[in-house]
């Protein structure tokens, strides 16, 4: 009788929320940090092709490159991502997803915009990975610049593709770069970790890496006070 009971227990798998931190996906991250990625990355692709940003600018500043001032829209979801779950290759992974929602809604660049965002999350990741090194991190300095880092790279390659770098004066393309590094800086990356700060606060659940990373920094904060 006993040795039957012992043939019939199940196994019961632990489920919730927090085991979303704990169990890991095929990409070797957590359930919940792929959720995120690809949530972010939904919002990031049907609002990047949807609003046009653009025309705020032109309405005001109608010249050749003025579009880049507001550029930033594109990468402030992966952002947010990253300052939720610290993780890297989710970046990735979350821009792949914006890429494929682009190129389904509105498919103006083809398929290669999916290489385009793949090449801003890689640069974001960069950024991010040289910040963190010289202790920068999770700073609003650390933040800006990163941002423009991941936000500068897209424009020699869409300026290539338009033909723009070959036909107008060189000045405007430099002026492109420096107006895409602000809109990183003040939208990517300023604005990126205020939404991030007030996400956290109002009890969104984040990584393990971040939760320490977010402790470390009031313990910091405390001791300077």
């Amino acid at each position: 009788m006993e040795k039957n009971l012992e043939d019939t227990k199940e196994e019961f798998k632990r489920t919730g929320v927090e085991n979303l931190e704990i169990e890991k996906s095929r990409f070797g991250i957590s359930i919940r940090t792929l959720l995120y990625a690809t949530i972010f990355g939904t919002l990031g692709g049907i609002i990047s092709s949807v609003i046009p940003f653009d025309l705020l600018i032109k309405v005001w500043y109608p010249l050749t490159g003025g579009t880049q001032l507001a550029s930033a829209h594109h990468i402030i979801w992966v952002a947010i991502f990253y300052g939720l779950t610290r993780n890297k290759p989710g970046i990735l992974i979350s821009m792949f997803t914006k890429g494929i929602l682009e190129f389904l809604i509105t498919g103006s660049y083809g398929i290669i915009i999916i290489g385009i965002n793949l090449l801003e999350g890689a640069s974001l990741l960069v950024g991010f990975f040289i910040m963190e090194h010289l202790n920068e991190g999770d700073s609003k300095l650390g933040w800006g610049i990163a941002g423009g880092i991941g936000n500068i790279t897209q424009v020699p390659v869409f300026w290539y593709i338009s033909g723009k770098l070959f036909t107008l004066h060189i000045s405007l393309f430099i002026l492109a770069m420096i107006f895409a590094f602000l809109s990183g800086v003040f939208i990517a990356g300023l604005l990126g970790k205020v939404i991030k700060n007030y996400l956290i606060k109002a009890g969104v659940p984040i990584a393990a890496q971040a939760i320490f990373t977010v402790k470390t920094n009031e313990i910091t904060n405390l001791d300077k006070s």
